[in-house]
């Protein structure tokens, strides 16, 4: 077993131990969903303003965690309770919100049973990202693997992109790879 799929199995085991809603997100989950590459790390998306309650979980466990006030850092983890961006000027809100919720599953990632946001949310949070290997990055190559491998569902798309006021900026994109929106 690898070093982080111990420590995701650690982190699992922590946040349902205290029923906490939560989901595994972007690389990890674009490797569940489609794209195969390497897992690096495993982002992971809280309730907004869980954090501190996760950081006392984590310490009184005996875990030492870095916390910079936006995420939390363990391992090979990381734990997030906003995803927001930002691009050109408008703000794009995501949090672990009910449709987000509504459309978790649970799947084995790394020996672990873990909850996974909908592909639908990792592929418009990483089309807004649109970050490619010159940053290290691999969002665009993950949304290609999902969009093999996945159907969406159309209508949450438009959902999605609607709660994060991105429909003028994604809707030509998704064309592009080929969503019929």
């Amino acid at each position: 077993m690898s070093l982080i799929a111990g420590n995701l199995a650690v982190v699992q085991r922590l946040l349902d131990s205290k029923e906490m809603v939560w989901g595994v997100f972007a690389g990890a989950a674009a490797h569940l969903y489609g794209n195969r590459r390497p897992i690096q790390d495993v982002d992971i998306v809280i309730m907004p303003g869980q954090m501190s309650a996760v950081v006392q979980l984590f310490q009184s466990s005996g875990k030492a965690v870095q916390f910079d006030g936006q995420r939390i850092i363990w391992r090979g983890i990381k734990i997030f309770d906003d995803l927001s961006l930002r691009r050109e000027g408008v703000h794009h809100p995501l949090n672990l919100d009910a449709p987000m919720q509504a459309r978790m599953r649970k799947m084995s990632l790394l020996g672990a049973p873990v909850p996974v946001v909908a592909p639908e949310d990792v592929v418009v949070h990483k089309l807004l990202l649109d970050r490619g290997s010159t940053f290290g990055k691999f969002d665009v190559v993950d949304v290609e693997g999902i969009l093999r491998r996945q159907t969406l569902d159309v209508e949450y798309v438009r959902e999605r992109m609607r709660l994060m006021q991105a429909e003028e900026r994604l809707i030509g994109r998704l064309r592009e790879l080929g969503v019929a929106i």
